[in-house]
C-alpha cells in the first residue's frame, strides 16, 4: 500500500512539473485571435482609451491577429504603451484561449497649470508632466499666472527634482498637501501667482481672496485659515470680506 501511495505521489510531482510547461507551449502555439485592452481608471479619467492604444499600436504596424502569440513581442508592446506620456504602467500577456491583454494604468493628475503664456499641462502625483487634453478635462485645482514648467520637466523630469527654489515645485508641493485633506481639496479651486510671486487662493465657497504669499511655512497658514474658517465664518456666516491676508509672519487680516 506504501509503495502504491509513493506511485502516486511521484505521478502527481511529474505532472505538476511537466504541465506548465506544456500549457506554455500550447499557448505560444495558438494564433492571436484577440487583443483585449484594459484601461485602469478609465470611468475617473479619460486622457486614454483603448482606440488611442489600438490607433498608436497601428502607427507602429504591428500584426497581431492571425500571429502566433510566441511569435508577438509582449515587451515591445509594452514599450509601445509606455511611451504615452498619460500612461503610469502596462502590462502584457498571453492566455490560452489566444487573447493578448493589454492592461494599462493611467497616470493620477493632482494639478492643471496654465503657464504665463497660455500652455496647459497637468502634473501627476509624482510630478511628471502630462499633455493636455481637449477631450477631456479633470477637475482639478488650476494653477495660473506668472508660472512655467521647465522644459527639461516636459521632456520628461520630475517637479520633485528641480531647486527647492522653483516656484512650480513649492506650488506642487502645496497642492499635494492641499489633497490630502477632504475639506481643501473641495475649497481650494484656483491658485494665481502674481508678477512678484506671491499666491492667491480663490475658494469655491466665498467671494473672498486669500493672499497667501509664498508657499513657505503652508502647513502653518493653512491651519490658522482653517480656524478661522471654524471659529468665524461658520459661526457668523460670511461678513462680506473681499480679502483674508496671510501673508504677514502668521497673522491673518481680513479685508472688506
Amino acid at each position: 500500500m506504501r509503495i502504491v501511495k509513493k506511485i502516486w505521489w511521484l505521478i502527481l510531482v511529474i505532472y505538476i512539473i511537466i504541465m506548465p510547461s506544456f500549457i506554455s507551449e500550447k499557448v505560444y502555439d495558438e494564433l492571436c485571435g484577440e487583443v483585449k485592452i484594459s484601461v485602469i481608471d478609465s470611468l475617473q479619467y479619460k486622457f486614454v482609451t483603448p482606440g488611442k492604444i489600438v490607433s498608436l499600436i497601428q502607427d507602429e504596424n504591428l500584426s497581431l491577429l492571425g500571429t502566433e502569440l510566441k511569435n508577438i513581442d509582449a515587451a515591445g508592446v509594452e514599450e509601445i504603451v509606455a511611451g504615452l506620456k498619460e500612461i503610469e504602467c502596462v502590462e502584457v500577456y498571453r492566455t490560452a484561449d489566444g487573447v493578448l491583454h493589454i492592461d494599462a494604468d493611467q497616470k493620477d493628475p493632482v494639478m492643471r497649470v496654465i503657464t504665463e503664456y497660455g500652455n496647459n499641462y497637468y502634473i501627476d502625483k509624482h510630478g511628471d508632466v502630462i499633455p493636455f487634453s481637449d477631450a477631456y478635462t479633470p477637475r482639478l485645482i488650476v494653477v495660473s499666472g506668472n508660472i512655467e514648467v521647465p522644459d527639461k520637466c516636459i521632456m520628461g523630469e520630475s517637479i520633485t527634482n528641480l531647486d527647492d527654489d522653483e516656484p512650480v515645485k513649492g506650488i506642487y508641493s502645496l497642492v499635494r498637501h492641499l489633497r490630502t485633506s477632504d475639506f481643501w481639496n473641495r475649497q481650494v479651486e484656483q491658485i494665481y501667482v502674481s508678477s512678484n510671486n506671491e499666491i492667491e487662493i480663490v475658494p469655491r465657497l466665498g467671494d473672498h481672496i486669500i493672499k497667501f504669499g509664498s508657499t513657505s511655512g503652508y502647513e502653518y497658514k493653512l491651519r490658522v485659515l482653517r480656524s478661522f474658517y471654524d471659529e468665524v465664518l461658520i459661526g457668523i456666516g460670511d461678513p462680506g470680506y473681499e480679502e483674508i491676508d496671510l501673508r504677514y509672519n502668521g497673522q491673518l487680516i481680513c479685508r472688506k
